[in-house]
């Protein structure tokens, strides 16, 4: 675990760096917020894990809750988690799986193309 801590680290910088640059107007969320709940999904997400730890879906379910609020808040977390996607590779395949995996209601893709505007 202490060998992925360089990892997580660089990505949250980086993922705070892209919230700096892209503000999400009339949303309360916070892309660095983002990161940090769902950075326990890395290893899901970008390797062999055949499925999310308790601690992602822990993440990926505050993150449920804080979309659930409101329409600027899906948005907001919906740019993020497309820009995670676009800075790192992230499999799509298995990013998919991550809502039912951890019994997500508002299936926010975490996808380098997705449409945040809808």
């Amino acid at each position: 675990m202490s060998r992925n801590l360089p990892t997580y680290t660089l990505l949250a910088v980086i993922l705070m760096v892209i919230s700096l640059v892209l503000g999400f107007a009339n949303a309360e969320v916070q892309c660095s917020d983002v990161i940090l709940k769902i950075i326990p999904c890395q290893n899901f997400l970008m390797s062999g894990e055949s499925s999310p730890s308790v601690a992602c879906c822990s993440g990926a379910q505050a993150l449920d809750k804080e979309a659930a609020a409101s329409q600027p808040d899906r948005q907001a977390i919906c740019g993020c988690l497309k820009s995670a996607a676009q800075a790192f590779p992230v499999n799509v395949d298995k990013a998919a799986q991550l809502p039912t995996l951890c019994k997500l209601t508002t299936k926010i893709p975490i996808n380098p193309t997705v449409d945040c505007s809808k």
